[in-house]
């Protein structure tokens, strides 16, 4: 229920990995992406890859910015960061967003709630917010 009321925006959720994203078609790159046991989910607000993903089912992919460096906010600094590394880029200009997107382990969720990882976009107070009205309508 949280990640429908994020999604879709500007903050992506660690979730735990299972049978459900099998199901989802990721096929091999199951034990590729994420980690052993979990998985970073977003549902950016944007209408290219919005418009990708009803066509394709969600897409099993990276970050488009090396671990530790800034933010990639156009096509190109991709293609000059990882452009040997990957095939293909989806091109549609400058990003909306000039800030990371905020990051939210939702792994124990149901037991200990959520813990902000890295406020960006979202301010964690927001997140907090919405996780709280979340919670009072389950319980």
């Amino acid at each position: 229920e949280f990640m429908n009321q994020v999604y879709p925006g500007g903050i992506s959720c660690v979730v735990k990995k299972g049978e459900w994203l099998k199901k989802l078609g990721v096929g091999a790159a199951y034990d590729r992406v994420g980690t052993k046991d979990s998985i970073m989910i977003r549902v950016p607000d944007h209408t290219v890859t919005a418009h990708l993903v009803n066509m394709t089912g969600p897409l099993a992919i990276t970050s488009a910015n090396p671990s530790g460096e800034s933010d990639s906010i156009h096509h190109d600094m991709v293609i000059s960061r990882l452009g040997h590394k990957i095939n293909g880029v989806l091109c549609d200009g400058s990003s909306n967003e000039l800030v990371a997107s905020t990051v939210v382990n939702c792994t124990k969720i149901d037991e200990e709630g959520i813990i902000i990882l890295r406020e960006g976009c979202v301010p964690a107070a927001k997140v907090l917010e919405i996780f709280e009205q979340v919670k009072n309508k389950v319980d």
